[in-house]
């Protein structure tokens, strides 16, 4: 027969049970709480009636069950595994899980809210553990993440102060550090500087007791505790066991807790090695930069130095060249560059020529005599030594010789930058860049003697006096491609092929020079000696071909040459290689002659098709003729520049000839100057003067108006045929406007003005009066059908203020 079972009674098994239980009234208050409960929360029965279960939560369990636990229950009626901090008795926590059921009681009595709470402490403090081995994992891989970044990012700087960045990320995300810094090892001052900060620089002695120099001394990572709580970890730089430097990881202390202990910041080992190998990275990346910086160093300088020499070699003149220099030297190589240029080779006294830069108010540097004779001495040695210099403002500077073909030229100046900190540019950079600055301004200097010469050969050959003609105005523009120098092969030419034609001529020879320009001068002379032949304009160019077979200076010259009827306005043009003309009409639209166009003189294909081309140029308009250098520009499309021409043309379409060239050029070559010489020449096609005649209203002026009239028709050029037609219309016209527009008043005059554009003469007719019919019963009236017969056009204007008869005829013989 089995054993019989303890007895157990409902009360005992609620107080004993191994949860806590709580019956509460829906707004919380407690009614009754088993002893298990009790003993968990540390409570007396009597302190836990009668209070609200709320009191006795933490401050979040509590908002949660206000805002959560409390409205779900009442709409489910029931919440389970709510997890909630209960306060103890003695301040400290229970974590616990919590399911609780509404239950409704009997008929007009009120709820009850049954609630469970199961302790959650080791299930708490194992999901903290969990949490943390989780968290700790997650700081190591960001941790390896960030100094993969830091290697990838290492790799790809080129400078010593550019890996900085990377290491203070490391150390800010990785490890939390409040600052972090790079230190590499300066040889030349036995220290280690600070990278990456504002001068002057931090320096920390090798032989200092820091923990910077003693992680360098350790090989390791070295621990430091600062004097307000806070800690430093420095790492040394290593590269295949060499230390380049350290960084260094700086800690704030941490806030004191409630106790008021301030706890000690505590690194693992794992977190230590890690610094080690920031270390290492950092240290081979550091490595790296530094072979490549002086890779960067030695081609910088070879790039410096080729530079140096083909700006030098473009800057023309002797002291413009050594400005140049100075200027060219900072702040690449100094800080502060000076030239000073020997009197007749003499050191001792005061310096011929001084450049400096940048400016300074009173002059340069005075170098002592004792400094200019070592820098002497080593010039015509034959050598060329830096000779170190403290000035008056205490900078550190060096000094060198500016020789050239055992001549002692002067002495080179600088400081600050490169040459007044380190000397990272170097003596043998120094030696060589003094060397080629001698040579090249020795070449200036010799340059400037043959060019003078060629300066006055050339200038005898572009002055000159063009033959005076009212018809035509010619002005001209020479400018050089540099303003020292005006030596090179563009040319122009003004002459009359006849009493009746002008010959106008802009030509450009390859080279520059003497050479340029005696080939200049003698093409010069041939286009002439061909124009005045009466040669057309293909006719010159072929027998220039033959001129240049014989003649090698001029092979391959591009030239425009045009004559222009002074009577008809004919032009026949043609180009030999040569940018096209512009011809500006009256109204001032620009227009290019394409038209007649072949290889420069001396091309083979060029000789076999010369042509020429003809166009009527009316009165009032401009030719201009020009060389490359008015619109090539480098980088820039040629047609663009023909744009920029045609565009400054109509602009400038008004402006007087006297002022047009130099208004055109400067507009073309806003500096000054281009890349290539540049001339060019306008001829003004001068507009007919118009007539003009205030008739009095009288008939009898009406025979000296038609004389003055006539005259003035066949100054224009105006066949006999066409005068007569023109006059006797005019003259019908003021017969008109005297009898019926002022009925014959003597004291009223009529207004008359005519011009001839190109073949068409055009007049105008007018008077202030009232028309009125003719009188009785003449036979008139005809006046204007006969204007009409004789007029190739007519317009009559009667208005309130007078009448206006406009009309025009078209010359050249022949009626209609």
């Amino acid at each position: 027969m089995p054993e019989p079972l303890p007895e157990e009674n409902a009360e005992d098994l609620y107080d004993s049970a191994p949860c806590g239980y709580l019956s509460l009234l829906p707004d919380g208050t407690i009614l009754r709480a088993n002893r298990t409960f009790l003993q968990w929360t540390g409570y007396r029965r009597e302190q836990l009636q009668g209070r609200r279960v709320q009191e006795i939560y933490a401050v979040g369990s509590r908002v949660f069950h206000e805002t959560h636990l409390a409205p779900l229950l009442h709409i489910q009626g029931e919440v389970r595994e709510i997890a909630a901090e209960f306060r103890k008795a003695d301040g400290t926590r229970l974590d616990a899980l919590v399911n609780a059921v509404l239950r409704a009681g009997p008929a007009g009595s009120q709820a009850l809210i049954r609630m469970m709470v199961f302790d959650a402490t080791d299930r708490r403090t194992y999901e903290r553990e969990l949490l943390a081995q989780r968290r700790s994992a997650e700081r190591n891989a960001t941790r390896v993440r960030l100094l993969q970044e830091m290697v990838v990012r290492c790799a790809a700087v080129e400078r010593a102060d550019e890996i900085v960045a990377p290491i203070v990320q490391v150390g800010d995300e990785a490890f939390g550090a409040t600052a972090t810094g790079v230190w590499v090892i300066d040889p030349a001052e036995a220290a280690l500087r600070r990278v990456g900060t504002e001068p002057p620089p931090e320096l920390i002695s090798l032989d200092d007791p820091a923990p910077e120099a003693r992680a360098v001394a350790l090989l390791d990572v070295v621990r430091h505790a600062e004097d307000d709580g806070g800690l430093r970890l420095v790492s040394p730089l290593l590269a295949d066991q060499r230390v380049l430097g350290v960084v260094s990881f700086v800690f704030a202390p941490h806030p004191p807790d409630e106790s008021g202990a301030t706890p000690g910041r505590a690194f693992g080992e794992d977190e230590i090695e890690l610094m080690r190998t920031v270390g290492r990275q950092a240290g081979q990346a550091l490595d790296r930069i530094r072979l490549l910086e002086e890779t960067t160093r030695r081609a910088w300088q070879s790039g410096f130095l080729a530079r140096l020499s083909r700006d030098l070699d473009e800057t023309v003149g002797f002291t413009l060249r050594a400005a140049r220099l100075v200027d060219l030297l900072v702040p690449g190589v100094a800080g502060y560059a000076q030239i000073d240029l020997d009197a007749a080779g003499d050191p001792s006294g005061e310096p011929a020529w001084q450049a400096c830069a940048p400016a300074r108010p009173g002059g340069g540097w005075a170098i002592p005599n004792d400094v200019l004779a070592s820098v002497h001495a080593a010039g015509r040695a034959g050598t060329i030594a830096a000779v170190p210099l403290i000035t008056a403002d205490g900078a550190r500077a060096m000094v060198l010789p500016l020789r050239a073909r055992n001549t002692i030229l002067g002495t080179l100046l600088l400081a600050g930058g490169d040459v007044a900190g380190a000397g990272h540019v170097g003596p043998e950079f120094l030696a060589d860049l003094a060397d080629r600055a001698g040579l090249s301004l020795d070449n200036a200097r010799l340059a400037e003697r043959d060019r003078e010469v060629a300066h006055t050969l050339q200038r005898s050959l572009l002055t000159g006096e063009w033959p005076a003609d009212p018809r035509y105005h010619v002005v001209t523009a020479y400018r050089p491609a540099v303003h020292t120098l005006e030596v090179g092969g563009d040319w122009y030419d003004v002459f009359a092929t006849s009493t009746e034609s002008v010959g106008i001529v802009v030509g450009d020879v390859v080279g520059r020079g003497l050479h340029a320009a005696s080939a200049m001068g003698q093409l010069r002379s041939a286009v002439r000696a061909l124009a005045t032949a009466h040669a057309g304009p293909a006719e010159v160019l072929r027998h220039m071909d033959d001129f240049v077979s014989h003649f090698a200076a001029g092979q391959m010259t591009t030239l425009a040459y045009a004559d222009l009827a002074l009577d008809s306005g004919e032009l026949r043009y043609a180009c030999a290689g040569h940018p096209p003309p512009l011809l500006v009409g009256p109204g001032g639209v620009p227009s290019f002659l394409w038209d007649a166009r072949s290889g420069p003189l001396g091309a083979t294909s060029a000789g076999r098709a010369r042509s020429e081309a003809r166009l009527t140029v009316p009165r009032g308009s401009r030719l201009m003729l020009y060389t490359d250098g008015l619109v090539e520009r480098r980088g820039e499309r040629f047609h663009h520049g023909l744009d920029r021409l045609a565009a400054a043309a109509a602009e400038h379409w008004q402006t007087p000839l006297t002022s047009l060239a130099t208004q055109l050029s400067d507009a073309m070559l806003p500096g000054g100057g281009g890349h290539d010489d540049m001339c060019l020449l306008a001829l003004d096609f001068a507009d007919a003067p118009p007539f003009r005649a205030d008739v009095p209203a009288r008939m009898q002026s009406l025979a000296g108006f038609r004389a003055a009239l006539d005259n003035w028709l066949g100054r224009q050029g105006i066949g006999e045929y066409d005068r007569f037609r023109v006059v006797l219309a005019t003259a019908e016209a003021v017969a008109n406007a005297i009898e019926h527009g002022y009925d014959l008043d003597e004291t009223r005059k009529v207004n008359v003005l005519a011009h001839v554009d190109g073949a068409t003469v055009s007049v105008r007719v007018s008077d202030t009066g009232q028309w009125r019919p003719p009188r009785g019963a003449l036979q008139r009236g005809r006046g204007l059908a006969l204007i009409g017969r004789l007029m190739d056009g007519l317009v009559i204007d009667r208005g309130t203020n007078g009448t206006t008869v406009l009309m025009h005829r078209g010359t050249g013989g022949g009626g209609r």
